[in-house]
Formats: C-alpha cells, structure tokens, sequence
C-alpha cells in the first residue's frame, strides 16, 4: 500500500507543480477494499450542482440509479458511454424513456488506403475514458468502469482530486468527447430517427 501511495504521489506532484492553484484534496481509493461503487455512489448524492461523466463500460445499476436521483433533485447529469456499454443486457437499453442525457461514443470506421493500392477498414477508436467531474472543482479518476466485477472482484484505483483547474481541463476535455463523435442514446439506438 505503501509502495502505491508512493508512486501515485510522484504521479500528482507534477500535477501540483504544473497547477496554478494547489490540489486542496485529494483521496486515493482502491477497489475491492475501498468499495468504489458505493463511494462514487455517496459523491453522487452529495451534489448539487452538476455531474458530468465519461466512462468506457457502464453497467452498474446501482450508480445508474443514483444518477437519475441527482437528475430528478435537479443537478444537471450527463453521460458519455462507449458503444461497448450498449449490449441487449445494458441498463441503459431496459429504461424507457431515458431519463438522462447519455451520448454514445459512436466515430465511424475509417477506411485507410495502403501502399498497394488496397483499401482496409480501421476500426473505430474506443472513448476508454473513466471520469467524473463534479460541479467546477472535483473530479474523480481512475481504472474504475461502472461494473459490478470492477467494484468488487477487480483491482483497480481511482484517485478524487479537489481543484478547479484541473475540474475545469476536465469539463473541457468532456466537451470535445461530446461534440467530437457522440450521438444521443436514442438516436444511437433508434438511426433512422436522425
């Protein structure tokens, strides 16, 4: 645990150094022993403001529900998922009508000539991103996707920072991910709706 927090604090300095507002908090978690899900859970909760999250894998009931909570109180939520997160058994394919605004990482495939005069198609990029901005100052980051296995079985890390600048890098870097290549979910699921 030591050797960890050690590591992760040469990942942060820099972070301070480079800010030019200080870190004011910040907390290092570590799934299964740190119970993620429910911590992100209580985050979720606690909001007032707004809830922007970025996240390859989206699975886990239990945070989907306390984000359409935190819409229904007011705060303004939105989601980007991967495509990968919209599967027959993905809740966000069971509620109907979606009450959240989620978009779906959707580029198209590119198509790539090769020297030999042949076409080949490339595959898509994956948005394998994992983060939460929570109103202006807190963002939470890590390994974590929203699954009951990376909550309890997997070991994976996230690390809650407090700071402006770097919630405000985030919600810019969550701006570009939406307008760069998402659609909304029901357009996703439904294409001859655009």
């Amino acid at each position: 645990m030591k050797r960890c927090l050690a590591a992760l604090l040469l990942f942060v300095t820099p972070l301070v150094s480079l800010d030019k507002e200080p870190i004011h908090r910040y907390e290092v978690l570590f799934s299964p022993n740190d119970h993620l899900a429910e911590e992100l859970v209580s985050m979720i909760d606690k909001e007032r403001k707004s809830i922007k999250v970025a996240v390859y894998q989206f699975l886990h009931r239990g945070i989907l529900k306390a984000l359409i909570q935190a819409q229904e109180r007011g705060v303004d939520v939105e989601v980007i998922v991967d495509s990968h997160s919209i599967k027959a058994k993905s809740p966000f394919r069971k509620i109907s009508p979606f009450p959240l605004d989620v978009f779906v990482w959707s580029p198209s495939l590119q198509v790539k000539e090769l020297a030999s005069g042949k076409k080949m198609k490339k595959k898509a990029s994956s948005m394998h991103d994992k983060f939460c901005i929570f109103g202006d100052n807190r963002v939470w980051v890590g390994s974590f996707d929203f699954t009951l296995p990376a909550s309890n079985l997997d070991q994976e890390s996230v690390i809650v920072l407090e700071s402006r600048e770097i919630a405000s890098k985030y919600l810019e870097e969550f701006s570009r991910l939406k307008q760069e290549a998402t659609l909304p979910l029901k357009a996703y699921l439904t294409p001859e709706a655009l």
